[in-house]
């Protein structure tokens, strides 16, 4: 069903993963939530035992210098990130198989189709199975990077448009029903009275010179045709014999055609969680937030966040080897990236690191790909007023590793110190 465009829908109309992207908004919707995750810089990293990380050289695993570049000799990362996520967004499923050396290390990337591809339990054994070049191919499961959202067994994703295919269907219904109203000369349909039957030259000039013998190829039952029609717009009709035309159907601004298609745009963001406002539509205020700022913080939380945690803990299970895993080793997806476009944010992100020790001068001009500043970059910096609490309640707090300082005795009062206790000086 899905090779001839899907079932039917109750609007009439055929949708199927294949063609729900000729919908704009379900382009759109894809589009908005693929390109972070296809932006965001992934790189290995390695968990050191102080608490640090460090970033993994081609010194240290095979991959970790193809990873965020060139995953495979055919793609781009983000051509593969965006594929699988656009996979994952459509059919519920999105599939990498992973190449490996002798050693077991992950050495390459390659995405595998979703409708060829799913997950396969038998006898407690847990592996893919896909068709590559019209051949059926097992992989194990260790071996497939497996992203999906909701499951119903917790194997197999849930196809977004699938179950959103009846909105779908309603948006394609409404450019189909739009479509036709234009090529219609934009007007809406009827039939044709006459107060008493027509004559055979009337006929003939309401089917066209050819008459019955050459109907139109779109509508062969109708003689009408030639006189309609987008070809035939601006021309001038004639209805002879007294002829009146009565319009049968609700024009569309009766039945609320704009609305209808806004309503729509909205349906199907919220199958994907994208703001209105990122697709271009203002008709309604968004209820992310107030502000742009609020509501793409909002956006990326809920929305984008989600997928790249499913992509981290797959990755981060499968990538590696057990004895990788142990050293420490793992991927991550660093999402500062979209502060990129705002320079005050970005600032501002900076300075508050860099004012509790956090960052150095020179992992900020890394950050920005810019030149370090030598050595003197590496050094970390506090505000001198700062204290801890210990300091701040304990007079006597010693910093551990100190030497504490000698207190001299202290000395013993005057006798007459205390003679006129009521003076008061």
């Amino acid at each position: 069903m899905r090779a001839i465009g899907g079932s039917k829908t109750k609007a009439g109309t055929r949708v199927s993963e294949y063609n729900a992207l000729q919908l704009p908004v379900v382009y759109a919707c894809v589009n908005r939530i693929c390109n972070p995750i296809a932006r965001f810089p992934l790189k290995m990293y390695r968990a050191m035992p102080d608490g640090s990380r460090r970033q993994l050289t081609a010194d240290d695993h095979p991959f970790a210098g193809f990873l965020g570049l060139r995953p495979n000799e055919l793609m781009s990362s983000r051509t593969l990130r965006k594929t699988t996520q656009a996979h994952a967004l459509l059919w519920g499923n999105g599939y990498v198989e992973i190449e490996r050396n002798g050693r077991n290390q992950s050495v390459g990337l390659y995405p595998l189709l979703p409708d060829r591809t799913a997950p396969v339990r038998e006898n407690g054994d847990h592996w893919f199975r896909t068709r590559i070049d019209g051949k059926q191919v097992d992989i194990d499961s260790g071996n497939v990077i497996h992203i999906m959202d909701q499951s119903q067994d917790g194997y197999v994703g849930i196809s977004q448009i699938s179950m959103a295919r009846q909105a779908v269907g309603w948006g394609f219904a409404m450019e189909e029903f739009g479509s036709k109203f234009f090529a219609n000369d934009a007007k809406s349909g009827g039939f044709l009275m006459h107060p008493g039957r027509l004559s055979g030259e009337a006929r003939r000039n309401i089917r066209g010179k050819d008459g019955e013998q050459k109907p139109s190829p779109e509508n062969p039952k109708s003689g009408l045709e030639p006189q309609g029609g987008l070809e035939n717009a601006h021309r001038v009709k004639v209805l002879e014999e007294g002829m009146k035309f009565i319009q049968t159907t609700i024009p569309p601004e009766d039945a609320q055609f704009l609305g209808s298609r806004e309503f729509q745009i909205a349906e199907i963001a919220r199958i994907y969680d994208v703001p209105l406002i990122l697709l271009q539509s203002q008709e309604k205020q968004t209820s992310f937030g107030a502000g742009i700022e609020q509501l793409m913080i909002a956006f990326v939380r809920q929305t984008i966040d989600p997928w790249v945690n499913a992509w981290e803990e797959e990755l981060n299970f499968k990538l590696f080897t057990e004895e990788e895993r142990e050293k420490g080793y793992y991927v991550k997806f660093n999402m500062n990236a979209l502060l990129r476009g705002d320079m005050k944010a970005r600032a501002e992100y900076y300075n508050r690191l860099f004012g509790v020790g956090g960052m150095s001068p020179n992992m900020i001009l890394a950050k920005e790909d810019e030149d370090g500043i030598g050595e003197m970059g590496d050094h970390h910096f506090v505000p001198a007023n700062f204290v801890t609490l210990k300091r701040a309640t304990d007079p006597n707090y010693q910093p551990s590793g100190a030497k504490s300082a000698e207190q001299p005795p202290a000395e013993e009062p005057a006798a007459d110190a205390f003679e006129n206790e009521d003076d008061p000086e």
